[in-house]
């Protein structure tokens, strides 16, 4: 995982790189069910959100509760309590209480920072001791939402395929997850070119940053399983609309723009 402590980050897609270890903090939650029922201080939250039958906002807040604490458990040696908290993680946990607020409230209609502040105001001082979460958590638009969760789980899936070509096992499942997690990536690249904007666009910009570490993986690091390199799908789709649409434009200029220097280069064709 990439961690910089004290090093203020920008871009509201650089979280996603360090997808792989936020993923291995969740798994934490789905592995540990009771534990997460034992979580108190969720109960009775007061919120102008209405949430659908199947979950309240007891359970989102235990998970919540139960996430952040993990981030201070799992920490490596180095990193001292106080920075256990990067720029990325703050954003991974205003996209991971986005997704879950947007994906289990009616209507959509969430309010990020009235759901914390209603959590720490249940439990002062013994969860919430970093003051500065409050400042990142805010209501992420759905479009950019869910432009993180397909760049999220690109790199999530890149590291996957990363295990693999590093692994000596030369079972037929490795060969299957290979084809199954090279085709999600080529499939979820070529979507999310298709969400990019101009090349102005944020998510672009996140986007061939991904492009060039999967180039990279492919053109240079060996795969010692043998699996990877034979799948169609291994190498990214050589598509990128936002280029193609810059090209054309460009053309565009020099065809409209040729009749207007006629009137300037005939004359000196007549001096010479």
């Amino acid at each position: 995982m990439t961690r910089i402590p004290g090093k203020k980050v920008t871009g509201k897609y650089i979280f996603c790189v360090n997808s792989p270890y936020y993923g291995e903090l969740l798994k934490n939650i789905s592995n540990n069910d009771a534990k997460v029922k034992e979580v108190n201080k969720c109960d009775d939250l007061s919120t102008s959100m209405k949430f659908s039958e199947n979950i309240s906002s007891t359970e989102i807040c235990k998970e919540f509760k139960f996430l952040y604490k993990s981030f201070s458990e799992y920490r490596a040696k180095e990193i001292s309590e106080n920075d256990t908290f990067t720029d990325y993680d703050y954003d991974f946990l205003n996209y991971w209480l986005n997704y879950k607020l947007r994906e289990k409230v009616n209507n959509g209609s969430i309010n990020v920072k009235e759901f914390y502040k209603e959590i720490k105001n249940k439990d002062v001082g013994e969860y919430f001791k970093n003051k500065d979460l409050s400042d990142y958590l805010h209501v992420i638009d759905l479009d950019v939402l869910k432009n993180m969760q397909l760049l999220y789980e690109l790199y999530d899936t890149k590291q996957k395929i990363t295990d693999i070509m590093f692994d000596q096992d030369r079972t037929k499942d490795k060969e299957e997850l290979c084809k199954e997690y090279t085709k999600t990536c080529y499939d979820n690249y070529k979507k999310s070119m298709d969400n990019c904007l101009d090349e102005y666009d944020d998510f672009y910009a996140a986007l061939k940053v991904f492009e060039r570490g999967y180039k990279y993986l492919t053109d240079e690091v060996p795969d010692k399983s043998g699996y990877c390199k034979i799948s169609e799908y291994f190498r990214l789709p050589e598509y990128d609309p936002v280029l193609e649409t810059k090209q054309k434009r460009i053309m565009t200029f020099k065809i409209m723009s040729a009749p207007l220097m006629l009137p300037f280069v005939i004359p000196l064709l007549y001096k010479v």
